[in-house]
């Protein structure tokens, strides 16, 4: 405290003396005001033909606009009289560099994240110290002031970020110093959510949220700018990939894909990005989200996939996981190197040969034994009497009928066990005729007579 007071008492000192030199009627008289008059008469700096243009920017130096030049400069006579300035004076700034701003403003330098001209004392390296055209006095306006040090590819993205495209670098950054990194006006995600306060409020309400928006937007957003839709850093799922590559990669290798998994969206058609109120940062619950697109007859590449969820909502006897709302224990979401995207082998065909591994996906739930055993009293109610009718229509070298031959995998209308009203067969939708009975049932389809069967 004493040094500064001294050191203040020392230029205010020299500033009257100074001032005395140059007359005392500039202090009380602004550039404007003193423009015009006779520069032999020391009464101002500023006149027609010394400085005329000072004062007239838009943006002035209060000193310059109360025309107090020698709280700035000091003026002393030259002993030897070789000065060119007029009255033989020789004109020097008070104090060097920041020494000076400090006089009447506050320490940039204080913080922890000191920008570089504030860090080495030279203010005016961005400020002009009389006046400008641009607001605080800059030199240059912002952006192309800060692109002088800053290269200007930050804002030649095709996605800008709008305070970047709006040349509002101190909209984020402090121009001087801060305590937090890139001289951020707020630490971490509170700089975003200040504009993105819906952000905030989700991530404390919702019941998913997706670890990196609570750890960092800046892992997945660039903050200036991107050549990819909402500033990501990458496109998607190439994004993605960087935290789940096995889902990715599983993508990029699987022979059968998740048409939603082939678009431009592509994650983000099932998941938020930020949080979500259901598991796996779904957009909706699992069966809803899959019934969102599955409310149509679907071309594919093997086939048409039927309007499943008008078949769900006009037959109400579900498959066990379809009652769950379990779409993803049997269907891989993302892709899957099996027919329909399913998550373990299943045959594609009507008929084929039996082997245990081509119900892999069946026997994830279902005992195999019902299928392999040809005598059995408790392996499968599909028997007359101990002979397992089951292995005797799937359970063949060639002609095997496949599980969907006689049941419906997602729903039936009452029938019981899921058996199919009718199956496509040859072009033809051949009816079952199944009626079940207390101790069996029977069944009448084109390809053969009735058949009936008791388990007694």
């Amino acid at each position: 405290m004493l040094r500064a007071y001294a050191v203040r008492t020392v230029v205010l000192s020299l500033l009257a003396t100074s001032w005395f030199i140059l007359g005392t009627g500039a202090y009380a008289q602004s550039p404007q005001q003193t423009s015009t008059q006779n520069a032999s008469s020391g009464d101002s700096c500023v006149t027609a033909s010394c400085h005329a243009a000072m004062g007239k920017q838009k943006f002035l130096h209060n000193p310059v606009k109360e025309g107090m030049c020698t709280v700035c400069h000091q003026a002393v006579a030259d002993p030897q009289k070789k000065a060119k300035h007029p009255g033989n004076l020789v004109i020097t700034l008070a104090l060097k560099g920041s020494e000076l701003c400090g006089q009447c403003h506050e320490a940039k330098n204080t913080k922890k994240v000191v920008h570089a001209p504030a860090k080495d004392g030279d203010c005016t390296s961005c400020h002009d110290p009389h006046g400008s055209q641009n607001k605080g006095m800059l030199k240059e306006a912002v952006p192309a002031l800060c692109f002088q040090c800053h290269p200007d590819s930050l804002v030649k993205q095709k996605v800008m970020h709008p305070p970047v495209a709006g040349g509002d670098c101190s909209g984020c950054h402090d121009n001087h110093q801060s305590d937090n990194p890139g001289r951020l006006v707020a630490a971490g995600n509170a700089l975003c959510f200040q504009c993105h306060p819906d952000k905030e409020s989700g991530i404390a309400s919702k019941k998913s949220v997706h670890p990196p928006v609570k750890e960092s937007c800046v892992q997945c957003h660039s903050p200036h700018g991107s050549s990819s839709p909402a500033m990501m850093s990458a496109p998607v799922p190439e994004l993605c990939g960087g935290c789940h590559p096995n889902e990715i990669n599983s993508l990029q290798r699987a022979l059968v894909k998740h048409g939603p998994m082939s678009d431009q969206k592509s994650c983000k058609n099932c998941h938020d990005p930020h949080f979500s109120d259901t598991p796996k940062l779904l957009l909706a619950k699992e069966m809803d989200l899959c019934l969102n697109c599955h409310n149509r007859e679907l071309e594919t590449g093997n086939g048409t996939v039927k309007d499943m969820k008008a078949w769900i909502g006009a037959n109400k006897n579900t498959h066990g996981p379809i009652q769950a709302g379990d779409c993803v224990s049997c269907h891989n979401p993302h892709g899957s190197d099996f027919w329909r995207i399913l998550v373990k082998f299943y045959p594609g065909e009507f008929y084929t040969g039996y082997a245990e591994g081509k119900y892999a996906l069946c026997f994830s739930c279902h005992d195999a034994a019902a299928f392999s055993e040809r005598r059995t009293l408790t392996a499968t109610g599909f028997r007359d009497g101990d002979r397992n009718l089951h292995a005797l229509h799937v359970n063949k070298m060639a002609k095997g009928r496949t599980c969907r031959a006689c049941h419906d995998v997602h729903a039936d209308s009452g029938t019981g066990h899921h058996i199919r009203r009718t199956v496509v067969f040859s072009g033809w939708d051949m009816p079952l005729n199944y009626a079940p009975s207390k101790n069996g049932g029977s069944c009448a389809p084109g390809c053969h007579g009735e058949k009936r069967y008791s388990r007694e």
